[in-house]
């Protein structure tokens, strides 16, 4: 298993697709695409998310590739 460093980039991303039932596709504010996690410590999270939906984002410094979900914001 991955684990993500302790520093990490926070960031608000918007759901775009569901690829896979713990994994989404997502863009960033700067307009990239990342594909987003679900922890299963954050399982509830899953039934949750839809399109559009915004959500706050750890992402690795050195992979902003993958983003790991760690709550969806409302606004």
């Amino acid at each position: 298993m991955k684990h993500y460093p302790s520093n990490t980039v926070e960031a608000v991303a918007v759901i775009v697709a569901r690829i896979a039932e713990t994994a989404f596709r997502a863009t960033l504010p700067n307009g990239k695409e990342t594909i987003a996690f679900v922890e299963k410590k954050n399982a509830h999270l899953r039934e949750l998310l839809q399109k559009d939906s915004r959500v706050k984002v750890s992402i690795c410094p050195a992979d902003f590739g993958r983003a790991r979900i760690d709550e969806i914001l409302n606004d």
